[in-house]
This record gives C-alpha cells, structure tokens and sequence, in this order.
C-alpha cells in the first residue's frame, strides 16, 4: 500500500513538471458550426445590402423615368400632317411641359419647341389696391407672392398720390373710359318701410344718425347698420368723396360691415331688415330679387338720368395701363384694343352704362398715341400670345370678365409650336379637335413628400396620405399594445407564481402564432360592427384605421409582454429584496426599482413593437381601406403603406411602369422608417441600459 501510494505521488510530481498541451484541438463539429454562423453572418448582410439595393435602383427609376400622363385638357383645333401649332384649353395642368419637353397626342409623340401659357388673371383688390399693385415695388411683389399686374380696373380716376407712386418706380398711368356706373343705395327686400331718402337723409343715415327714427318719427326705433365696401375700394373712395368731402371719419364712427366682396355685402344686408348700404348698380341687378333700391331726391338710376346727371351718384369707370408696357408686351395692347372695340356693345347687359361716343374718342387716341399705331387695328385673339394680369375694382370685375372670356373664346388660349416626326415620318397623322393631349413628366422628392394626393392615374405622387394613415394605425396599436403588454410582463415576472407563469406565457405566445389574415377578418367582422355599435354607423366607416389599428395592437401583444417581460425578470432579485428591507410594498417596489431598472428592455420592446406595427400588412389591408386617404379621422378609411404595396402588387400591374416602381419608392421610405426606428432603440438602450 505505501509502496502504490509513494508511486501515485512520484508520477504526480513527474506529470506536473511536464508542460501542459493547451493548444485548440480540432473537431470537425465545431468547425462546421462556425462555418454555418459565419455564412448566415454573411447572407444576412449581402440580403439587407441587396434589399437596399433594389429598393433603391427602383426608387431611382421612379423618380428619373418619364411618365406619360393625361392633361384631361383635349385640343380644340384639328392637326393634321403639316400642323405645328395648335391650341389646348386653357389649365394649370399643362404647366408642367413649360417651354420645351414631349407631349402625345393619340399615338403620335411630338417635342415641344414652344409652348405659350397664354392665360389671363383677374384680382379684385379694389381699385386702391389694384393702384397699390401695380405701382408696388418688386420686394413688396415678392413678399405678397403676387405678379405686377398690367392692367388696373378702376371705379374712379387715380389719385394724384398714386400718379406719384406709379412715377417712382417708372410708370405712367394711361386711363382709358370705358363706362360708367351708378351707385345702388340698397336694403334688404324685407324692409317695408323705405323707398326713397333725400340726399341729407342719406348723409345722415351714413352719419350722425344712430337709430331709423331718428329720420323720420313713424320709421322703427331700430338700429341703423351699416354696410359698406372697404377703404380699398374704389366704390368706397366715390361716396365718401360724394357725401362727406372726403371725411369718412363720421361713417366709420358707426362700427360699419366692411368687405371688398360686393357679394358678401349683398348678403349682409339682405339678411338684415334694417341694415343699409351701397355698391355698383351691376351688383344690384344680380340680385335685384333679395334686395330693395331707394331713390335719391326721387330719382332712381337708370340710362336716362345718369347721362342727364339727375341720379347724384353717377361715376366713370375706367381701364388703366401704360405705354411702355403697352409696347413691351403687345398682348396687352391688343387685348386693351380689343376691350374698346366691344365694350360698347355688350356694357349694357354686364349692368353699366355706356360712356359718351366723346369719351370712346378720346380713348381710342390715348391707345394710338401709346401703342404707337398708324390706324385701328383688328385685332384677332388666336394670334395673341402672353399672359394677361389684371387687378383692381370689384364693381369693374364683371365687365372685364366678361371681355376676357369673348377674348378666349375668340382664340386666345395655350399653344404649343411641336415638331412633328419625332419616331419616324411614319407617325405624322391627322388628328380631330377634342383628342386629349398626354405629356410626359416626373415626380420629384418635393412632390412625394409635400403632395397630400397619391393618384397614380393622373401623376399625383404624394406620399403623406400613406404615411400618415401608417402612423395613425401604428399609434392606435401601440395605445392597446402598450399598456396591456406591459401589464402582462409586470403581472407574469413578478406576481405570478412559476408555475402560472411556465403556463400562461406560452399561451399568450399563441397570439403570436395565429395567421395575421385571421386577425385581418376579425378586424374587419367583429372589432368594426363593435365600433359602429358604439358610436354609430354614420360615423364610422365599415372600413376605418381605428379596428385595424386595434387589432393590430392586439397582434403585438405577445411581443410587447415577452421582451419586457424577459427585462423585468432579468432584473437582480437582489434589488427586490433591498426594497423590501426597506419597507417597500410589492407595488411600490414594482414600480419604482424593477420597472426603472429594466427601463432599457421596456423601451427597446416599445421601439421593436412600434416597427413590427408599422410593417405589418395583411390586417391594415383588409381592415383600413383601399385608398390613399389624408385623414387625422380614426374611423375613416385610409391606406397604409404596407396596405397600398400588396393592394396594387396584387392586380394588374405592368413590370417597369410607373406605378411599378412606386411601390419600391413606397418600400424605401418604409425601410428608412424602420431603419431610424430601430437605430433610435440602440442609442435608448445604451442610454438607459443599468450594469449590476
């Protein structure tokens, strides 16, 4: 025996003094299984780098490919073989080729060498605020976001201020006469006790007096309301000037209704017996039937007495312009030409009356000296070509329109000057007046991000309805989500015994499991009838953004309760039980130790639920709708983006087009949606991530 334990103890000695073999052997199972790790590595990155890739070739493809899309603005004169230019109806939508691009019309694909955007522009700022326009600075212009209008309406002639105003900045103001107006002083139809004033009744109703009375002793102990054009007007400037020398101080005293809309205050006073006030005698006639016209001194307006002068309240109307803009833009001359030789003939039935053969005379010679012509022209308006910008009066607004729209009528409309030929000779074909004109064009990233319409069909790209109907769905699931899921992990990791805990987490888990098509119908055949029980059937729609948004909650309930679930478990029991040495309650210790110590695990579950919630397809496209929809309304329908990419991947889609490769410009924005989200959890889980 003491000889086996002296040899055990010398070949312990011997095998100590020997150096120890801790080189790595080799197994070929280890090896195989770093050699999977290391290629899943691998195709897990060239997947998301090839993802990226694709997605964004096509995104790129979207937005530098042309689009070939319908103007709904169809050509008004026959083209056929020889035929470079020709007119389209007048739209904002064929702004878009500008000066040079490629339009279609039929099957013919023709460049553009010129495309006159001739439009004309009508503001009614009053003719003080046509003056202040026109004579306005460029910084000032550039401010109000406005052009310098070349035209000014105006119900008075100018002021020798605004002469002033106009010369410093190098116009001289041209007035042409092109009529004259009466003032209508007009009541309400209901009103029964006035027909007629005096001119000093008129100058008190509109000055000192305060009550109807105080008129005449058997009218209504009733208010007087006022009802009057602004101080732009130049309908305002004419009364004051008529009545008070000037001095509205005592009209605007009685607190009136002021607006530069004759329409606006047509409706005030008609809506009230004993309101009064004036505008343009064409007004009036407009409206004759809700309103009621007082004579003056007996005398009420018409033909006869305002070219006698026996109607006190009689005004020229006039047209201003200038001769060097006259003669840089020949459209202007001409159109100006063109008011002069029609205004005669149809002044009578816009509601005014017409200017003496003398004053026609003498604006005619204003034009030739100006425009610089031997003669008269005839003007034909197919010829003329520029855009037209006029501004002032509101009471010479309906003559000038009705001038400009005989002026498009007669021709003056876009134009494009084409090249024909351009996929050969073979393609020049004649084609009839009425074929719309298509053009191509791209979406930009302003566009996507900036336009609240997403219409394929007629180029409309904005991307906001789908992100915003996204964000709702997402917002609305996480309000179940979060509460209920984390509800779950507090009740599971900290007052459910081991026993219920290693039974009820697989069951919740279950959730998880079933197919999200189920969850889609659920969505769609019990969550919406639920909600239009509650709040009605006209208020939420059979598909809405709340029940999908619900549901969705629901579906990521699992997610949120597991990982937070495993956070609040992984918390040292150490903490707990210093809590309680200090007397803490369950509760207490709950929520202020555990909670705030697996504070990093919770948000991180949040950011990873808010992603999966975003992502998610198949429930949002049963339950949310099938339309872009810009809604902050939780019970309309609207399309999220993962709803829109499997609604229009799934019909009839050409590979290559447009809409084709929206839908990877749609899938881009989604990644980069994510991709933030899940950086942004990184950082929240370094930031508040506790060591023990």
């Amino acid at each position: 025996m003491r000889y086996q334990q002296k040899h055990s103890t010398q070949n312990l000695v011997q095998s100590s003094q020997r150096p120890l073999n801790l080189t790595h052997q080799f197994k070929l199972h280890e090896a195989a299984i770093q050699v999977g790790l290391f290629a899943c590595g691998l195709l897990s990155i060239f997947t998301t780098l090839g993802i990226i890739l694709v997605l964004g070739k096509e995104s790129i493809a979207f937005f530098t490919r042309d689009q070939w899309v319908n103007s709904n603005r169809p050509i008004l004169s026959d083209m056929d073989e020889g035929t470079t230019v020709f007119a389209v109806e007048p739209g904002k939508a064929l702004e878009a080729v500008g000066e040079s691009g490629v339009i279609r019309v039929g099957q013919e694909v023709m460049d553009v060498l010129e495309f006159q955007n001739n439009q004309f522009d009508i503001a009614v700022v009053g003719t003080g605020g046509g003056f202040k326009r026109w004579c306005a600075l460029d910084v000032e212009l550039a401010e109000l976001g406005v052009k310098r209008p070349q035209i000014v309406n105006a119900s008075r002639p100018a002021k020798q201020s605004e002469i002033d105003r106009c010369r410093s900045v190098g116009i001289n103001p041209l007035s042409f006469r092109v009529g004259t107006d009466a003032l209508a002083i007009v009541v309400s139809a209901d009103n029964d006790f006035i027909s007629e004033l005096s001119f000093a009744e008129l100058r008190q109703v509109f000055g000192a007096a305060e009550l109807w009375s105080d008129l005449r002793a058997d009218w209504p102990k009733e208010a007087i309301q006022l009802v009057i054009p602004g101080e732009d007007s130049g309908t305002f400037d004419f009364f004051v000037e008529a009545l008070f020398a000037k001095d509205p101080a005592a009209m605007l005293a009685k607190d009136p209704i002021m607006s530069e809309n004759d329409n606006q205050l047509a409706g005030s006073i008609h809506r009230n017996p004993y309101a009064i006030g004036f505008f343009g005698y064409a007004y009036y006639l407009a409206i004759s039937e809700d309103l009621k016209i007082l004579a003056l001194n007996e005398v009420e307006p018409s033909a006869a007495t305002v070219q006698d002068g026996s109607y006190a309240l009689s005004r020229p109307l006039f047209i201003y312009s200038d001769a060097d803009i006259m003669r840089e833009q020949p459209q202007v001359t001409d159109f100006i030409s063109y008011y002069l030789d029609r205004v005669k003939e149809i002044i009578v039935d816009v509601g005014y009356f017409q200017a003496s053969p003398e004053e026609l005379a003498r604006a005619r010679g204003e034009w030739l000296s100006a425009s610089g012509a031997e003669n008269r022209p005839s003007v034909t308006a197919a010829e003329v070509s520029g855009s037209l910008i006029a501004a002032g009066s509101s009471t010479l607004f309906p003559l000038t329109e009705r001038i400009a729209d005989l002026f498009v009528g007669d021709g003056y409309l876009p134009r494009f000057e084409v090249r024909r030929g351009v996929r050969g000779e073979n393609t020049i074909a004649p084609h009839s007046a009425g074929v719309a004109v298509e053009y191509n064009d791209r979406p930009t990233l302003l566009e996507f991000f900036t336009n609240t319409h997403w219409i394929p069909a007629i180029g409309e790209f904005g991307v906001i309805p789908l992100i915003n109907a996204t964000l709702m769905t997402s917002a609305i699931a996480m309000l179940v989500a979060l509460p209920l899921g984390i509800g779950a992990a507090i009740y599971l990791s900290e007052y459910a015994s081991p026993r219920v805990r290693s039974s009820l987490k697989p069951i919740l888990e279950i959730l998880a499991g079933i197919p999200t098509v189920v969850y889609g119908y659920f969505a769609l055949t019990f969550m919406t009838p639920l909600l239009r029980g509650i709040f009605g059937v006209e208020v939420v729609n059979i598909y809405n953004t709340a029940s999908a948004g619900i549901v969705v909650g629901i579906l990521i309930i699992p997610l949120v309760s597991s990982m937070s679930e495993d956070a609040l478990h992984a918390a040292p029991q150490a903490l707990r039980e210093a809590s309680y040495a200090l007397g803490a309650t369950k509760l207490e210790t709950v929520i202020k130790v555990v909670v705030p110590a697996a504070l990093s695990g919770i948000l991180g579950a949040f950011i990873v639920a808010v992603s999966r919630a975003i992502g998610e397809m198949m429930i949002v496209a049963i339950a949310a709708g099938a339309g872009p929809n810009f809604s902050f309304n939780p019970f309309d329908s609207a399309e999220t983006m993962t709803g829109h990419i499997a609604r229009i991947s799934g019909g009839d889609l050409s590979y290559d087009s447009i809409d084709y490769n929206s839908i990877f410009a749609i899938g881009l924005t989604l990644f980069l949606m994510t991709f933030i989200l899940n950086a942004l959890s990184r950082v929240i889980i370094s930031r508040f991530r506790e060591a023990y």
